[in-house]
């Protein structure tokens, strides 16, 4: 895993020596580039319309020439570059991991999002998921937060939204997922289940970019039935077919599944059909105030029926009155989660213990 290019991008860019093979829209701009390396005293060879530049540091060199006097912001569009492991053979497939010489270093200036990732500073917060019939505690969902050297908690959708602008959503959704895993083992949840979210459009190829997922799990003596995927923004999913080929996997190697937002669009239904995941999450607008609301009343009721006849097991999350716990209840659904129960916290040491439902 640590070759893929998409995953292992951090260990290209962060602490050792890269390889690096540079390129040029245009014949001058080539030239340009191999007059600013020269004059900076980098030694380099040039093959065909590419230069190599063995064993330096690959920031050192990003900079150098982006802050070169001689080349404009538009040029610094056009030249590319690729960092390789020392001594890595270069293959076809790294033409995908070219970027321009902006966007690598716009990437390598935002060092906390690559310090969040590269040094697992991942705090994991978990909220309990309770039965809805005997409110025993069922499970716990976890919730992933960056922590910045210097201890602040980076707002989720900050990082998330960072993270994607600069490509490295791929890697971020791993570190999390496997971060997950590890931080629920240590604090001992280990008969509960755990729903762990991920991002579907951060996994591309399941067998590969879902190694290290597993290894986690197998390294803590995890049984794969009690470990949840959820996907989230599961109403914005369109490739359904590459969904499903996750999920097939997830499920082949005896994990559980879980969908979330459900029931806000038609979209939903297939899903469930097409899917059969083993738990659906009702959008929190059904949730929020359905007490008071018949037609709300009436989607839910609709949703656990369908849901039943799936065997999918309905998860009312977002609760936070009395009211719309005791409706849900009352309408069917297996469980429910919300600020009404707990928050989620680094300490569930008092929900730990209690029996699985």
């Amino acid at each position: 895993m640590e070759n893929c290019l998409k995953c292992g991008i951090l260990n290209r860019i962060t602490g050792n020596n890269s390889d690096v093979y540079i390129s040029a829209s245009e014949g001058y701009l080539f030239q340009k580039t191999i007059d600013t390396l020269r004059v900076n005293g980098y030694t380099f060879r040039e093959i065909a319309t590419v230069v190599f530049v063995e064993n330096i540091p690959f920031q050192g060199l990003v900079n150098c020439l982006f802050h070169e006097p001689g080349l404009s912001d538009a040029e610094k569009g056009h030249i590319q570059l690729v960092p390789l492991v020392v001594g890595e053979h270069f293959t076809p497939q790294h033409l995908f991991a070219f970027k321009t010489l902006k966007a690598w270093y716009e990437l390598l200036s935002s060092k906390y999002i690559l310090d969040v990732i590269s040094q697992r500073r991942i705090k994991t917060f978990f909220q309990p998921i309770f039965d809805a019939t005997n409110s025993e505690v069922f499970a716990f969902e976890c919730l992933s937060r960056g922590v910045t050297e210097g201890g602040n908690i980076i707002p989720p959708v900050e990082l998330f939204q960072k993270a994607s602008a600069l490509e490295l959503q791929f890697a971020l959704d791993r570190a999390t997922r496997e971060r997950a895993i590890e931080n629920a083992a240590c604090i001992g949840i280990t008969q509960q289940k755990v729903f762990i979210n991920f991002l579907p459009t951060a996994i591309y190829n399941p067998k590969d970019c879902l190694q290290g997922t597993i290894q986690t799990a197998e390294r803590y003596n995890l049984n794969p039935q009690n470990l949840v995927f959820e996907v989230v923004e599961s109403e914005q999913v369109k490739d359904l077919s590459h969904l499903n080929s996750i999920l097939t996997y997830f499920k082949q190697k005896g994990f559980q599944c879980a969908l979330d937002d459900f029931g806000s669009g038609y979209s939903s239904l297939k899903m469930l059909d097409d899917l059969s995941p083993d738990y659906i999450k009702i959008d929190m607008h059904f949730i929020r105030d359905i007490d008071q609301n018949t037609f709300k009343q009436s989607v839910v009721r609709s949703i656990v029926a369908l849901a039943k006849a799936k065997g999918t097991k309905v998860l009312a999350e977002g609760i936070e009155t009395q009211g719309e716990f005791e409706t849900v209840r009352v309408i069917g659904v297996d469980l429910v989660q919300g600020y009404l129960f707990a928050r989620p916290s680094e300490d569930v040491s008092q929900f730990l213990g209690v029996r699985q439902a």
